[in-house]
């Protein structure tokens, strides 16, 4: 059994904002040179219902499903299925919840699920540790650029 992931920081925006950024606007931070499955200049978008889809759209309109959204209550939680570049069947799971705090909204980021992913799980979920280190810093990033707008 292979444990989650779990990530956190705070950042100096309300909840609603923190997770507009994240969902909304991910195209505008997501760093698609190295993590994506069409390169750099493709598209993300992630969907703003249970049931909508994350999608990577390509230049010539190819389109990757990156997964599917699970739960989604804005300002405070989401959760999607997560399989960029694999078949569905191989999805794992995120989960992002915002809490606003005192000085700003804190961002939780758990990914697991990785047992569904048999002999690769160790490489995968090793590969998704520092992954979101990097992720999350484009993303803190991004709230940089916004506060200081």
């Amino acid at each position: 059994m292979h444990d989650p992931i779990n990530k956190e920081l705070t950042v100096p925006l309300t909840a609603a904002e923190a997770f507009a950024l994240f969902t909304d606007e991910i195209d505008s931070w997501w760093p698609k040179a190295k993590h994506s499955v069409r390169g750099a200049d493709s598209k993300v978008t992630f969907a703003d219902h249970k049931d909508g889809e994350i999608i990577e759209t390509a230049a010539d309109g190819s389109q990757e499903v990156w997964g599917k959204i699970i739960a989604y209550d804005p300002g405070k939680y989401l959760a999607f299925s997560w399989h960029p570049g694999r078949p569905a069947e191989e999805a794992t799971v995120v989960t992002v919840s915002f809490t606003q705090k005192e000085d700003g909204t804190l961002c939780e980021l758990t990914h697991g699920g990785f047992d569904i992913l048999g002999d690769t799980a160790d490489a995968v979920s090793t590969s998704y540790l520092h992954g979101w280190d990097f992720v999350l810093g484009c993303y803190a990033g991004a709230v940089r650029k916004l506060v200081m707008a």
